[in-house]
């Protein structure tokens, strides 16, 4: 009422729940499937080589999907305000999982790496549910605490060194700078001023100097990066195989099934390079939709963030939003020559069940936001009009 003394606020359900971001779903829907398509594609002749069945890779991948999807569904369900009460679990849990990863029993190496833990028949990478960990627990601490104490700095980036340190020990230094690069956008939008993250990133340049040039293999990556044309047979084979993906696949590609680089030419075309496979045998056309899927993850994960009633839903919604976004264009870095080398999964589309996993959950929550985002200003709008 115009001028009145009732304030309709106090008698609108702010937590009334809608349906979830239907662009949104559908962006995921089709990422899934054209990881589904495109993990099969990369993986076929390989699968038939190692393990006599072409179709080896895919059925996994569609186990994943389904699994994957089931939790999308379930997460969208459950009130996200749930989580601020357990992110200290979720830490404990988080240190936990990435110490069992070294212990002899479970943790499961491969190429060097120990990576994944095996319990039973199943094995998983602990790293990608981590970031998920780690996105929840900024969200919170970061949309409770007062942002003038340096102290309320101190200490997320303290737990979070902690994390970053524990992967890099793996070696998975992609997931790492993944957690890393998330970590400190969501402290730059939640508000911190600009000479703390300035520090951090000056008190930082020893240690990334330290892990990077002091270690053969990685400072091998920046010089095939720098110009892999003068290593073509050696350190800068790989990178130079998926520049011929890309100009194989012209303006609409080659077919798919049709590509010839999958074949003993890039490294792990079904995981960590499957967006050059993408590139040729969709052509560029085919990368710009992918790119454009991300973009729309982004878009969507904005918006939903810009309606969220509280400062926990509107920072875990960037957050989550990053998570995707940020790995997906690391990936697509790589894969480009944009960045050096290194192992990181695309997003929905790569092979393996701990990223798609991980990431479902992540769409989940983010879809879960979505139902409440906005709905408190929608009801005041039809209140009033009905009032007036």
């Amino acid at each position: 009422m115009r001028g009145g003394a009732v304030d309709l606020r106090s008698f609108v359900d702010t937590r009334r729940p809608k349906d979830a971001d239907v662009i949104l779903f559908a962006v995921i829907l089709v990422l899934a499937g054209v990881g589904i398509a495109m993990s099969y594609s990369a993986s076929a002749v390989y699968a038939m080589k190692n393990f006599g069945d072409s179709y080896y890779f895919l059925k996994k991948q569609l186990l994943w999907f389904a699994a994957g999807f089931a939790l999308l569904f379930v997460f969208k369900e459950i009130d996200y305000r749930i989580y601020r009460r357990h992110t200290k679990l979720m830490l404990l849990l988080s240190l936990a999982l990435l110490v069992m990863v070294f212990l002899p029993g479970l943790g499961h190496g491969a190429k060097g790496s120990m990576r994944w833990l095996a319990l039973g028949p199943v094995s998983f990478q602990p790293s990608e549910f981590v970031k998920l960990f780690v996105v929840i627990y900024l969200a919170k601490v970061f949309s409770a605490e007062a942002k003038e104490h340096f102290v309320h700095f101190l200490v997320p980036v303290g737990i979070v060194a902690v994390i970053f340190l524990l992967v890099m020990l793996q070696p998975d230094f992609g997931t790492a700078i993944d957690i890393l690069i998330v970590s400190v956008l969501i402290l730059f939008i939640s508000g911190f001023p600009f000479t703390y993250i300035l520090s951090l990133f000056i008190l930082s340049i020893p240690m990334f100097y330290l892990m990077i040039y002091q270690v053969d293999y990685r400072k091998d990556r920046i010089v095939a990066y720098l110009n892999p044309w003068d290593y073509r047979y050696g350190i800068g084979y790989h990178i130079i195989q998926s520049f011929i993906a890309f100009k194989k696949g012209g303006l609409i590609g080659v077919g798919l099934g049709n590509g010839t680089q999958k074949l003993s030419r890039l490294p792990e075309p079904h995981t960590d390079f499957i967006f050059a496979v993408i590139a040729e045998e969709a052509g560029l056309l085919g990368t710009v939709a992918i790119v454009l899927l991300y973009a729309g993850v982004l878009w969507r994960g904005i918006a939903i963030a810009a309606e969220s009633q509280d400062d926990f839903g509107r920072l875990l919604a960037i957050g989550l939003s990053l998570m995707i976004v940020v790995q997906a264009f690391i990936n697509l870095g790589v894969v480009t020559g944009a960045l050096p080398t290194k192992g990181i999964p695309l997003p929905f589309i790569s092979y393996g069940g701990s990223s798609l996993m991980a990431n479902m959950i992540a769409a989940g929550i983010l879809l879960n936001i979505s139902r409440y985002s906005g709905a408190m200003r929608r009801e005041m709008q039809s209140f009033e009009e009905v009032w007036q």
